[in-house]
């Protein structure tokens, strides 16, 4: 039977009008991720999410898989929407969960650090070129290294409490609450690699904006530079424990951007690992985690003083 002109008019509104209902569902859905409040089910009624199973315990490792509720939770602190999960969970995997955990296609999150890293520093230093237009390229370097060290990239991962996601051995669990801060800055360098690939760069830029940038004060940022090689020499010698030992570990990236990742040994025992642009860079960053380890400075004065 022929549509009249009237019929299919009609047909195409109720078309239009159910698309507009869900892309209201659907805004609403992404409001209370960004404000942070818990997901509901208001919109379909009184409906409640069923529970998820929880994952069961493997040996060796700290937690299990992450479950559905988990990632609702991570889109809740992360303030963004996951399209594709598999991103995400590499992000959060770390090479020790693999040694007992073997699903097919499961991978740790070093690549996703190493690119992570490279949108961290095009992010910031694109910042730092248009906010500090005055400044020559070496203030613009030493302002970029405070923004991305390892220790304030992992107090911003401590302040979403990404630990709690994170897939570790119970060895990597331990360390991790023993204060390595590696472990956590890595899997945040990680984590804006998922959301690069998942939401694209404007994603990731205004995760940085909102987590990074807009949690740094201009003032604390142009404050000096400290010194902590000189602070961890003074230190070691006064715990008659003789002088640190810089160990380059490896050296990644172009020849024009040269990646370098340094370990500080004191009386034989690696106290610390940092990276930079240059070995100095790496060794200040070593430094500064070895202090942080030996309980002489702590994650809060390093951010404070704009490192």
């Amino acid at each position: 039977m022929k549509q009249t002109n009237g019929e299919a008019k009609n047909f195409f509104d109720k078309v239009r009008a159910r698309l507009d209902h869900y892309r209201e569902i659907g805004e609403a859905r992404r409001q209370r991720l960004i404000s942070g409040e818990r997901p509901l089910f208001s919109l379909w009624g009184e409906r409640k999410a069923p529970p998820v199973p929880e994952s069961p315990p493997i040996p060796g490792v700290a937690r299990g898989v992450l479950s559905a509720g988990d990632f609702n939770l991570l889109e809740q602190r992360l303030g963004y929407v996951i399209k594709y999960r598999v991103y995400f969970l590499q992000a959060l995997t770390h090479r020790s969960y693999l040694q007992f955990v073997t699903e097919p296609g499961m991978q740790s999150n070093e690549r996703l650090e190493f690119l992570g890293d490279a949108v961290l520093d095009l992010v910031i230093g694109e910042y730092l070129y248009r906010e500090f237009q005055n400044l020559p390229e070496g203030d613009l370097t030493k302002l970029r290294s405070r923004l991305v060290s390892g220790a304030a990239l992992a107090k911003h991962a401590s302040e979403l409490e990404l630990e709690q996601f994170m897939l570790l051995s119970t060895s990597a669990q331990n360390a991790l609450l023993r204060g390595s801060m590696t472990l956590l800055a890595d899997a945040y360098e990680a984590i804006i690699a998922a959301i690069y690939l998942d939401g694209g760069m404007d994603a990731a830029r205004d995760f940085i904006y909102r987590h990074i940038i807009t949690h740094t004060r201009r003032d604390e940022l142009m404050l000096s530079d400290t010194n902590y090689k000189s602070m961890l020499l003074e230190f070691v010698q006064s715990q008659k424990k003789g002088v640190p030992r810089y160990l380059t570990v490896s050296e990644d990236g172009p020849n024009h951007a040269r990646i370098f990742n340094v370990e500080v040994m004191v009386g034989g025992i690696v106290h610390g690992g940092g990276k930079g642009h240059s070995k100095k860079e790496a060794e200040q960053a070593a430094a500064q985690m070895a202090l942080q380890e030996l309980g002489q400075l702590t994650v809060e004065d390093s951010v404070g003083e704009g490192v």
